[in-house]
C-alpha cells in the first residue's frame, strides 16, 4: 500500500514538471504580462494620491462604494465608442486592478468620482466622446501631481508645450497642469483642435499622446489609409499600454461606483494679490499645509508668487470671511526664510558626452518644433547662427553636445529646432544669399530685400492696453484678441525683438471694431 501511495505521488509530481515546461507561456501569463513600468508609475501615483488625501479624507468626499469583480471584460467594452479593437494587455490590466486592495480601489473611484462632473461638463460641451474621460485615470491614476518621464505633468500628463499654448501658467512657482480643473480646460482644447486637424478621434487621441509631427510622419508611413490600429503598431510600446489601460480603466470605473453622502462641498476661493507662503495661512487660521497643498497643487512650492493680478487659492469651505477678516494678520505672519528656495542650477554640458542626468541630447525631440540641420560655413560663430534662427547659444550648445564652441569646424553639421509652422523658411534660409535682418515676433524673420508688413490701425479701431503676464508671449498674447496678430503688437509697440518683452510691461493692442 505503502509502494502504490508513492508511485502515484511519484506520477504525480511528474506531471506537474510536464505541464510546467510544456505549458510555460500559461503559467507566467498572470505575472509579467504587464510591463513593469506602466505598472510601477500606475501604482506609484496611486500610492501618493492617497497620500494626498490623508489629512482628512472623510471631509473631502464622504459616501459609499459598490465594488464589482466578477464582469465579463469584452463585453463591457463593447459599449464604449473609442478604440474598437482591445489591446493585448487590456484583459491583464483589468485583471490587475481588480486585484488592488479595496482601500486603494476605493481610493481611486472616489477621486474619480469627484472631478467627473468637471469631465463630463467640459468634454459635452466641446462636443467631444465622453469615453475621453477614462484617459485621465490611465495616464495619471487621478494623481494630480503625476510626473511623467518627458516631464509631462498632471492628471491629463500635459507637456509644457500643450499647456503654455493653453492658457496654462507655468513657472517655477505655478504649474496649472497640476490644477485638475485648469488641466481639463486645456486638455480639451488640445483634443478639440486634433479633432480638426485628423480624421477620426482616435488619430486625435493618438497626435495629444504622441504629438503632430510624429503621429503624421507615422501616417505618412503607415498609408494614408492606415487604421488606427495599425498606426499604433507602428508607434512607441507605451503608446499601446495607455491604450490598454483606458480600455482597462473604462471597464472598471463603469462597474465599480462610489455614491457620495451628499453634493461635494467645494472649497471657498479667496484672491492674493501679494507674495504669500501657505505657513502664513496654516499660523493664523490653523488650516494644515497638507490641505492647502492638496487644495492647490499648482503652487509647486507652497508659495503663491506675487503679481498684478491677484491669484486664486483654495481654502476648507466655511473659511472664506474669516480669511478675509484676519487678511492682514496673514501677510503680517512673514517670515523670509520661508521664500528661500533652493533652485537646482542647470547648466549645459562642460565636456564631451556629458548630458543632463536622465536624458538625452542626441536624437532629440521638441513636441511643437522641427529639426533641421544647419552647415557650418567658414566664419561662423555660434552667437550669429543663433540670432539668424531666433535661438540661443546655450541651446545651440545643448543640443550638439557642444562643450567649447571655438572648436566648431565649417563643414560641420548642426542641429537647429525651429517652430513647425516656420521651418520650411528656415530650411531654405541658408540657401539663400542674403543674411536675415529684420526679426518678426515668434522666430519669424524677413530677408534683407523683402519688405516687412506694414500693420495699418483703422481709424476705428479701440485702443487698449494689455500687461504681459509670466509666460506669455507675443503669439500667446495674439491668441486672446480677435483680428490681432503677433506681428502687429511687435509694430505697434516698436519691438524688433519678441524675446526682450518683459513681466509688467504694457503693450498697446488695437482691435477693429
Amino acid at each position: 500500500m505503502r509502494s502504490l501511495n508513492l508511485n502515484i505521488r511519484t506520477r504525480f509530481i511528474w506531471f506537474i514538471i510536464v505541464l510546467f515546461f510544456a505549458c510555460p507561456a500559461a503559467v507566467k501569463a498572470n505575472t509579467d504580462s504587464i510591463p513593469a513600468d506602466y505598472k510601477s508609475i500606475f501604482q506609484k501615483n496611486l500610492s501618493e494620491l492617497i497620500a494626498q488625501q490623508d489629512w482628512d479624507e472623510n471631509s473631502f468626499f464622504s459616501g459609499s462604494f459598490l465594488i464589482n469583480t466578477n464582469v465579463d471584460f469584452n463585453s463591457e467594452y463593447s459599449k464604449l465608442e473609442l478604440f474598437s479593437t482591445i489591446q493585448p494587455n487590456a484583459n491583464v490590466i483589468f485583471e490587475y486592478l481588480n486585484a488592488l486592495p479595496a482601500s486603494q480601489k476605493q481610493n481611486l473611484v472616489r477621486s474619480y468620482s469627484y472631478s467627473l462632473p468637471v469631465f463630463e461638463s467640459q468634454l459635452k460641451a466641446a462636443g467631444l466622446p465622453d469615453d475621453l474621460k477614462y484617459f485621465a485615470v490611465a495616464l495619471s491614476a487621478m494623481n494630480p501631481k503625476a510626473a511623467g518621464k518627458n516631464k509631462q505633468a498632471g492628471v491629463w500628463q500635459l507637456t509644457h508645450f500643450q499647456g503654455v499654448l493653453n492658457g496654462l501658467q507655468i513657472n517655477r512657482f505655478v504649474d496649472e497642469r497640476l490644477n485638475t480643473n485648469l488641466a481639463t480646460q486645456a486638455f480639451v482644447k488640445v483634443l478639440k483642435k486634433n479633432s480638426n486637424l485628423f480624421e477620426t478621434q482616435e488619430l486625435a487621441v493618438l497626435a495629444y499622446l504622441v504629438g503632430n509631427t510624429k503621429l503624421k510622419n507615422t501616417i505618412a508611413r503607415a498609408g494614408k489609409n492606415a487604421s488606427s490600429d495599425e498606426i499604433i503598431k507602428q508607434l512607441p510600446p507605451e503608446i499601446s499600454e495607455t491604450i490598454a489601460a483606458f480600455q482597462a480603466l473604462s471597464v472598471f470605473l463603469r462597474i465599480n461606483k462610489f455614491t457620495p453622502d451628499a453634493q461635494p462641498v467645494h472649497p471657498d476661493v479667496v484672491l492674493v494679490n501679494r507674495e504669500l507662503h501657505f505657513q502664513q495661512i496654516t499660523q493664523v487660521l490653523h488650516i494644515s499645509i497638507k490641505e492647502l497643498q492638496f487644495l492647490n497643487p499648482q503652487y509647486t512650492n507652497n508659495i503663491v508668487p506675487g503679481n498684478e493680478q491677484a491669484m486664486e487659492v483654495n481654502i476648507p469651505p466655511g473659511k472664506h470671511d474669516e480669511f478675509v477678516l484676519w487678511t492682514d494678520s496673514i501677510y503680517n505672519a512673514y517670515d523670509s526664510s520661508l521664500f528661500q528656495l533652493v533652485v537646482q542650477k542647470i547648466e549645459y554640458p562642460p565636456a564631451p558626452n556629458r548630458q543632463y542626468v536622465g536624458e538625452k541630447v542626441k536624437d532629440l525631440e521638441i513636441e511643437g518644433k522641427t529639426k533641421i540641420k544647419y552647415t557650418i560655413q567658414s566664419g561662423d560663430v555660434l552667437g550669429f547662427i543663433a540670432e539668424d534662427y531666433d535661438v540661443r547659444v546655450a541651446d545651440l550648445k545643448y543640443w550638439n553636445n557642444i562643450y567649447n564652441e571655438r572648436r566648431i569646424q565649417a563643414g560641420q553639421k548642426i542641429d537647429i529646432f525651429v517652430d513647425d509652422e516656420n521651418a520650411d523658411y528656415y530650411r531654405g534660409l541658408q540657401a539663400s544669399s542674403g543674411k536675415v535682418s529684420v526679426t518678426g515676433s515668434a522666430g519669424v524673420q524677413f530677408a534683407q530685400n523683402s519688405v516687412a508688413p506694414v500693420y495699418q490701425i483703422p481709424d476705428s479701431a479701440k485702443k487698449i492696453e494689455h500687461v504681459v503676464k509670466s509666460g506669455e508671449s507675443p503669439y500667446v498674447i495674439a491668441k486672446k484678441y480677435n483680428g490681432v496678430t503677433p506681428e502687429a503688437i511687435l509694430q505697434w509697440n516698436g519691438i524688433s525683438d519678441a524675446r526682450k518683452i518683459q513681466i509688467g510691461q504694457k503693450l498697446i493692442i488695437y482691435l477693429a471694431q
